[in-house]
């Protein structure tokens, strides 16, 4: 059995739209993400983000605006959730490539939805039931929108072959 990828770096997913802090170091969110998700047991919330972010000597402070308002907190939830969703990791394998992936991914379990390191995610079978599932339903919308563009004709057959695959493969 092969040694699981290790995160070596971060990066910010390319057209990532949040308010940028005033050093907007990736690496640097990354990791603070990481230390935040492995204290809370692997899970990591816009709650949690934001709790950390409130402390000005946070590097996830700059990020967030500080002005209240009416819709402050819901407000910062959103920030939190686009800054999470914007972290990119770098995993890399004994002698092979580095792979740039997101780093969290979006766990909607009934009354406690958080995000997970992707990795993590996808190890535990509950849980990557749930990213494939959304993954899936995500394509078809996706799919939906741009059926009549016949240069994704042969992506929508090769989307057809897989569904069949994993429908055969769910009976046995």
């Amino acid at each position: 059995m092969s040694p699981a990828p290790k995160i070596v770096g971060f990066e910010f997913a390319t057209g990532a739209r949040f308010q940028a802090g005033e050093h907007p170091d990736a690496n640097e969110v990354g990791r603070h993400m990481e230390m935040l998700r492995e204290k809370f047991k692997g899970e990591i919330t816009p709650e949690d983000v934001l709790s950390d972010a409130k402390n000005p000597n946070s590097p996830l402070h700059s990020f967030f605006e500080w002005k209240d308002g009416d819709a402050a907190h819901q407000y910062r939830l959103a920030q939190a959730r686009g800054l999470i969703r914007a972290v990119v990791a770098i995993y890399k394998k004994p002698e092979e490539p580095a792979k740039k992936m997101r780093a969290y991914v979006h766990i909607k379990e009934a009354g406690a939805p958080h995000y997970r390191e992707i990795g993590h995610a996808m190890s535990v079978k509950s849980t990557r039931e749930i990213v494939l599932r959304n993954a899936w339903r995500e394509f078809q919308q996706w799919r939906q929108r741009y059926k009549d563009l016949a240069e994704f004709a042969t992506l929508f057959e090769a989307a057809d072959d897989l569904e069949q695959k994993l429908l055969s493969g769910a009976k046995h």
